[in-house]
């Protein structure tokens, strides 16, 4: 089994250079996940998205369908048709967001947005049933990761994957929800 972890965390060195938060709640997440599945003997694969050059969606041409909607890639020259089509080598994927002001980060909004316009109405979808695991990581109080996997609900619902997690994730609760991710990643 091969996992591709798409994590969306950072730590802003410089304008310049980010670096992951390697103490914060994101990252202990993913590497609870990159841990246990190296245990049982699976490939993975971590990518930090905040260190790729990932635009936001134009919704350009006709009624802000580009060629994204007819030939399911994006017309922008970045780092999403790269991921994008790198995707397809996986069987699952975990997507691992901190949340901010009650939603996922500004990072993974930008990379969903254009994975559903590529993605949602694609007939050939090599990403279609594949299984998913969404997790939500609040410092603060927390009450912002339920609105955080609703969007990951609709995200679910438009690539067709089998969300087989959703587990929020805070200061407060991390140390019980590692047991929920573990078991998550059973499936």
């Amino acid at each position: 089994m091969k996992t591709l972890i798409l994590s969306f965390s950072n730590n802003l060195v410089n304008e310049d250079s980010f670096i992951p938060n390697k103490i914060g709640l994101t990252f202990s997440c993913v590497e609870v996940c990159e841990k246990k599945l190296k245990e049982r003997g699976c490939e993975v694969e971590h990518i930090c998205m905040n260190k790729k050059n990932i635009k936001k969606c134009n919704a350009c041409g006709k009624r802000g369908w580009g060629i994204c909607g007819d030939e399911h890639i994006c017309i922008q020259k970045d780092d999403f048709n790269d991921i994008y089509k790198h995707m397809d080598d996986f069987d699952r994927y975990i997507f691992v967001t901190p949340v901010y002001f009650h939603e996922m980060s500004e990072s993974a909004k930008t990379f969903f947005d254009r994975l559903k316009r590529c993605d949602a109405f694609n007939d050939n979808s090599k990403i279609k049933g594949k299984k998913m695991i969404c997790i939500a990581c609040a410092g603060g109080s927390g009450s912002g990761t339920e609105e955080t996997l609703k969007s990951f609900d609709t995200l679910n619902y438009f690539l067709r994957t089998d969300m087989i997690g959703r587990i929020p994730v805070t200061k407060f609760n991390f140390e019980e929800q590692k047991d929920k991710i573990i078991e998550a990643l059973k499936e």
